[in-house]
């Protein structure tokens, strides 16, 4: 099983933080799940929410903000004693390109469908040598579709929560790599469903050493968790 941290290990770090990607990846996990929105000027940067209020001691939403404009302000969720900006997708990448690590990069384009992020995006990953090391997973079905567009190779993951047996169909229908359901949707039956169609299950956000050691059971190839466990 891979255990990839959620937003870097965000239990003990800003969440979409390099120190949260870097304690990940030097500590006890395979990799990193982190979410790419898309700013005013066009760069892509690593943050989970559309707006910064949440995350950071700014308001308002990242696509109206320039990326200089944006490392103004500190994106230290939870962690009042820590400096933190908001990276770029290309400064995880470098810092992954010589470490052996998976990293699932989701397309944040369910609520706002940013121009050209989908080939943005993969012509970066592309560029820095890291296609293999990555699945490419998104809520909005239209922009996996789009990257099967541009690399029939690419290892794609459906991601849902809402209407489950729906979205499930569409897994079966697209013949996804993956289905990226919630881990509360998981048992015996519903694993074995998508493994006899030979599609992964990759999960979220577990943090529960029960439910890990039940998912590792049945085959779950990803678990995404904020701590390590």
């Amino acid at each position: 099983m891979i255990k990839l941290g959620h937003r870097g290990y965000s239990e003990k770090y800003p969440e979409n933080t390099m120190i949260a990607f870097k304690k990940a990846i030097e500590g006890n996990f395979d990799g990193i799940e982190t979410d790419i929105h898309l700013t005013k000027d066009n760069k892509l940067v690593l943050i989970h929410d559309e707006k910064i209020n949440r995350t950071s001691n700014g308001k308002g939403y990242v696509k109206d903000y320039t990326y200089n404009e944006l490392c103004k302000f500190n994106f230290n969720y939870h962690f009042k004693d820590v400096e933190a900006r908001i990276p770029l997708l290309e400064e995880l990448l470098d810092y992954c390109s010589e470490k052996d690590v998976i990293l699932n990069l989701e397309i944040k384009t369910d609520k706002i469908h940013y121009k050209n992020i989908e080939q943005m995006t993969y012509d970066l990953v592309k560029q820095k040598g890291l296609l293999q090391k990555v699945i490419f997973s998104s809520f909005y079905l239209e922009s996996l579709l789009k990257l099967r567009e541009i690399d029939k190779t690419l290892y794609l993951g459906y991601l849902f929560e809402d209407n489950y047996e729906i979205n499930k169909e569409k897994v079966f229908e697209y013949k996804f790599n993956a289905a990226h359901p919630k881990y509360v949707f998981l048992n015996e039956k519903e694993i074995n469903d998508y493994h006899s169609k030979g599609i992964d299950v990759n999960t979220w956000t577990v943090n529960n050493d029960e439910i890990k050691d039940f998912l590792f059971e049945e085959g779950v190839k990803v678990i995404i968790t904020n701590r390590d466990i």
